[in-house]
């Protein structure tokens, strides 16, 4: 079943952690034990090139510049491979208006197979004029990029004559009375493929740049008190599942009662009505009106 999922972030000069941070991006996202189809716009399509390429962009741009803009696609997959791969290119052209530079690794298979995704490299920059493109330090830039994913996603879908389709809206706003499922990750699924069962424990993590402190601990004991992300899923799935049932066996009960006692029809309550008012002021129909309408006692 196809499902909506884009993360968009972006890499700018003075705010990442070490320089040539986008191009160091391009090497893990092409690395040979994920990549299965790599497409560039505007850019070297060699992946060692296009590091290189974006490297020095970014030493040419002013101090507190954008870099680059990376984008995390989850691809439906009833598409084909190909179908895939058209659909990021359309997009892409499309955001970019043909003009600004961008790169698509896309993994498909192996680990990734029943996970299908793309990461997209953006540089908002025109190749001949150098300005901005599609905006994307403006504000409400990233929803306008997950409507226009949404879009090309559905747009490829109904091509394809499939009856699935994408909706970037929370569950909530699509009127879906579900938990939203915790993103479960490749390792944790092969563990668990492999009879093993993650352990939680204190992780430390760097904070942003301009926090107060330089690190977090996070206790991922105390947040998953022993149930695993796997666990959790399943009870989300199994309290959804059982609530339709509820819903659905009283839609059932109620459509039973409405066999055995079916609603007066408005014209025929009225009507009704109209006969009792009659004959509580002695003004009854007589015998000889037409009483074809009565209602039967």
């Amino acid at each position: 079943m196809a499902i909506y999922s884009l993360s968009h972030k972006p890499i700018g000069k003075s705010t990442q952690r070490e320089p040539h941070t986008a191009s160091a991006h391009i090497a893990y996202i092409t690395r040979d034990s994920a990549l299965d189809n790599l497409e560039a716009r505007r850019m070297p399509g060699n992946a060692k090139a296009a590091g290189i390429w974006l490297r020095e962009a970014e030493d040419r741009d002013r101090k507190n510049a954008r870099v680059a803009d990376k984008i995390m696609l989850a691809l439906p997959r009833e598409l084909t491979p190909e179908q895939r791969v058209a659909l990021v290119r359309k997009f892409a052209e499309d955001l970019t208006k043909g003009r600004a530079s961008w790169l698509a690794a896309f993994h498909e298979n192996r680990v990734d197979a029943s996970n299908p995704h793309c990461h997209l490299v953006l540089r908002d920059r025109d190749v001949d004029t150098g300005k901005r493109v599609i905006g994307t330090s403006e504000k409400g830039s990233t929803e306008r990029i997950r409507i226009a994913w949404e879009t090309h996603a559905n747009a490829a879908l109904e091509e394809g004559r499939h009856a699935a389709r994408v909706d970037r809206r929370t569950l909530e706003k699509q009127g879906i009375r579900r938990k939203p499922t915790i993103h479960e990750g490749v390792r944790a699924r092969r563990m668990r493929s492999d009879g093993r069962t993650p352990v939680s424990r204190l992780r430390r993590y760097r904070n942003g740049v301009g926090a107060r402190q330089r690190t977090r601990n996070v206790n991922y004991a105390d947040l998953d008190r022993g149930r695993t992300r796997h666990d959790v899923n399943r009870e989300i799935e199994a309290s959804y599942w059982a609530e339709l049932d509820q819903v659905s066996r009283e839609q059932e009960l109620n459509d039973l009662r409405l066999i055995h006692h079916p609603p007066v029809e408005t014209s025929r309550k009225e009507m009704y009505r109209n006969y009792l008012r009659q004959f509580k002021s002695g003004t009854s129909p007589s015998s000889g009106q037409d009483r074809e309408h009565e209602p039967d006692d």
